[in-house]
């Protein structure tokens, strides 16, 4: 009797222990099976439209991730297939940009392409959704769009850091890559010991970053919170000022100290130029903080009163944040040259990253079918898409006949929308790019420096939008050159670094309204850019009469 009691108690702890196992994955693979979604459209064609990479920046099929290819099913943190036929895939895509893109009623301008990035924390499917929902509008308005779609997602990147990564190197490589060189037996060795260094090193890892997350948690929620307050402190100021002030009819000879109208001394200046016209100034609008008092108050007290659930959260951020940031990054040079270009033996290796192969192929296109006097190029890019942007500039945007300086770059205007790449970055690129081409043009879309502050995913994560958190602590910056281009108060501090008569006029900073009445003609949040039409040229200009014409795009 004895012995059965116990086979019982047996019995039950290793189904008890079973059950604690398998409850968490049943639920995973019911959440994952609840995320199949069927992304098609009637007589439209994705590959028509999009160029995907993988984390490892290699070229895949975005037709479908479960069954048939043509399917459309597409399933939450499943990998997809290698495209097979590169050479084919581009000719179908490149063909539909012949035939597809409509002529403009003028015929002094030229047919247009959009390249459009997104930005980090986009999972594969939702990208692909982005690619079918937009790119029948965009066509409308005789733009063809092309969206370059790489994996973002926040969980899979982390768990790349956690698991795959070792110091910016694949596990095999960072542990034994010398054994890979060799090739033979060694590489298979490599491949071995690389998976042992993985399973060794990945507890060491998570246990880093939450003692990170726990001993950095004090200084993150300082950082947070302070930055709610001092943006609230320039708010005040602002309203107090004697007149209330309004773009573009500023009273510009009141003394810049008595009456603070911008975020920094030299954001009034660069402001009262624009509005003056004086010759060679930056085209600016500054957007107003236009929430009513109530606004402001329900959003402090929110902070206030889920303070205690963001100790938790930020820890989380802190931890789990860094390490996907670092992986994102590592993703946006993996798509132009991947780790296997770097070892390879041959000297002269060609890229093979996805999106360098798909950028080849589209300038010895355009240089077959009419070159610049046929076609614009217009290169977009939100958020962390900005840092593919730069990379694209510098090793794609020279004329498409290399020996002839004079002829037009290949990307006639870039626009960048909440920037994340770095002050530095956007430096060592961009007026560079205007300065030896003086027909491009370089438009900066920005939120409302409060709407930066104040923004809170849901109601449970640190208040602050994604530039806050990677100026904050994700970036771990070394000097203020190391904070993002998209904030409005980091831009407007550095516009004196490129600040010459050539290029002055051709960058646009356009910041946006913020508050509850401006929802409609302003984003309000970091993710709120691609719910606006940002093809259209009008909603990336700054004009004398109305720069917020252009309204939200409705839900289809």
């Amino acid at each position: 009797m004895k012995s059965v009691l116990i086979q019982r108690r047996r019995d039950r702890f290793t189904h008890s222990l079973w059950s604690l196992l398998l409850h968490p994955l049943t639920i995973l693979f019911v959440l994952t099976l609840s995320a199949c979604t069927t992304i098609k459209k009637d007589n439209f064609k994705l590959t028509d439209h999009v160029v995907m990479v993988d984390g490892m920046g290699e070229l895949v099929d975005p037709r479908a991730n479960i069954g048939a290819p043509d399917s459309g099913q597409h399933l939450l943190f499943k990998s997809y297939p290698t495209l097979q036929d590169q050479e084919a895939y581009f000719k179908q895509l490149l063909s539909a940009v012949e035939n597809k893109t409509p002529h403009p009623s003028d015929p002094k301008k030229r047919r247009t392409i959009l390249l459009f990035i997104h930005g980090g924390m986009n999972t594969a499917k939702a990208s692909v959704e982005r690619v079918v929902t937009r790119s029948e509008e965009i066509l409308k308005d005789g733009i063809y769009p092309i969206f370059i779609n790489w994996d973002s997602s926040l969980t899979s990147s982390y768990l790349d850091h956690l698991t795959n990564l070792r110091q910016g190197r694949l596990a095999e490589d960072w542990c034994c890559g010398a054994w890979k060189e060799l090739g033979g037996w060694r590489h298979t060795g490599s491949k071995m010991a690389g998976f042992a260094a993985r399973v060794v090193t990945t507890p060491p890892y998570l246990a880093l970053d939450v003692v990170r997350g726990i001993i950095r948690l004090p200084v993150d929620i300082y950082g947070i919170y302070s930055e709610m307050i001092s943006t609230h402190w320039r708010r005040t100021r602002i309203q107090e000022a004697e007149t209330p002030y309004a773009w573009p009819n500023m009273d510009c000879t009141t003394t810049y100290e008595d009456r603070k109208v911008g975020i920094t001394p030299r954001a009034d200046r660069l402001l009262c130029e624009s509005v003056k016209h004086t010759p060679d100034s930056y085209p600016i609008v500054q957007g107003f903080d236009e929430r009513s008092s109530l606004e402001v108050a329900k959003q402090a007290s929110l902070a206030m009163v889920t303070f205690p659930v963001h100790l938790a959260s930020g820890l989380i951020i802190d931890a789990a944040g860094t390490g996907s940031w670092s992986a994102m990054n590592r993703r946006t040079t993996a798509m132009f040259n991947r780790d296997d270009d770097l070892w390879a033996r041959v000297p002269h290796q060609r890229s093979t990253g996805g999106i360098a192969v798909f950028m080849t192929e589209l300038r010895q296109w355009l240089k077959e079918h009419g070159g610049k006097d046929e076609w614009e190029v217009v290169l977009v890019g939100h958020s962390m898409g900005t840092i593919v942007v730069n990379e694209i500039v510098r090793q794609f945007g020279e004329p498409l006949n290399s020996a002839h300086h004079h002829d037009h770059p290949l990307f006639d205007k870039i626009v960048y929308m909440a920037a994340a790449c770095s002050l530095r970055d956007y430096l060592n690129t961009i007026p560079h790019y205007l300065e030896e081409y003086q027909d491009a043009r370089m438009y900066h879309l920005l939120l409302q420096d409060n709407a930066e502050a104040a923004e809170q995913f849901l109601w449970s994560s640190l208040p602050g939008s994604l530039l806050v958190w990677i100026d904050g602590f994700f970036a771990r910056p070394d000097s203020p050159l190391d904070l993002v281009a998209g904030r409005y108060q980091n831009l407007l501090r550095i516009m004196h670094l490129h600040d010459t008569p050539r290029v002055r006029p051709r960058v646009s900073i356009k910041g946006f309204n913020f508050g509850e009445r401006t929802v409609e003609t302003s984003p309000q949040g970091h993710g709120d850019f691609d719910t606006f039409p940002f093809w259209k040229e009008e909603f990336w200009r700054v004009t004398d009469k109305d720069p917020f014409s252009i309204r939200r795009l409705r839900s289809n």
